[in-house]
C-alpha cells in the first residue's frame, strides 16, 4: 500500500519535465499530485468509478486484480511522479514510518485515473523492501512508461530491487507537515 509520498527534487522536475514546482515532503490522499499520460496534468489523489453513486476514494489499486475489478474498466492510465515514500511498519506496540527512496533520484508510479481522480497502482513488495510492509507502489522505470501508458502490464520493474528505505519520525503521520522533517532519518 502506498498512503503517502514525496516529491522534492525540483531540480530534476525542472530538468525532465521543465516544470516550476514547489518541493513537497508530505504528499496525501485527496491532494493534488502531478501525474503525466500525453502531458501533464495535477489530479486529485482519489479515485471513484464514474458510475459509483457516492464517492469511493480509493488510493490504491492491487495489480493482481487490476483486470477483474469493475471500479477500474473505465479507468485510463497514467503515471504519477515521485522521488519517494512511506511506509509503516507495524509491531507490537506502534507503527513506525519508514520511507523509501532512490537517492533523492525521480521515479514513476504506475497510476490510473478517470475525471473524477487519480491512485497508486501497488503489488507484492520486493524483497529487500517486505521488512516493512507487504505491499509497495508499482514503480516504471523511463523505458517501460510509454509501455504502461499503452496498456502493457509491467507490474515488477528491476527498479523495485534499487530502493532503499529507513525509519523516519512520527512527525509525517500528520499531513499538516510538508517539509524536510518528514524524510529526516531517525
Amino acid at each position: 500500500m502506498c498512503g503517502r509520498y514525496s516529491l522534492t527534487n525540483t531540480n530534476a522536475i525542472k530538468k525532465m519535465y521543465n516544470l516550476d514546482l514547489t518541493p513537497r515532503y508530505n504528499i496525501a490522499p485527496s491532494q493534488e499530485v502531478l501525474t503525466f499520460t500525453d502531458k501533464h496534468i495535477m489530479r486529485k489523489w482519489s479515485y471513484s468509478p464514474l458510475w459509483a453513486k457516492s464517492p469511493m476514494n480509493l488510493i490504491n489499486a492491487r495489480s493482481e486484480t487490476l483486470d477483474q475489478k469493475p471500479s477500474f474498466r473505465q479507468a485510463k492510465r497514467c503515471i504519477i511522479i515521485a522521488d519517494g515514500w512511506y511506509e509503516w511498519k507495524s509491531n507490537e506496540s506502534s507503527k513506525i514510518p519508514y520511507y523509501h527512496h532512490l537517492n533523492g533520484e525521480i521515479f514513476h508510479f504506475a497510476g490510473l485515473y478517470n475525471t473524477e481522480g487519480c491512485l497508486i497502482v501497488t503489488r507484492k513488495s520486493s524483497h529487500n523492501l517486505s521488512f516493512v510492509h507487504y505491499r509497495m507502489p508499482v514503480l516504471l522505470e523511463n523505458n517501460e512508461i510509454n509501455d504502461w501508458l499503452n496498456g502493457a502490464n509491467i507490474f515488477s520493474s528491476n527498479l523495485s530491487n534499487s530502493i532503499q528505505a529507513y525509519p523516519v519520525s512520527k512527525y509525517v503521520n500528520n499531513t499538516k507537515n510538508d517539509d524536510y522533517r518528514c524524510f529526516k532519518k531517525i
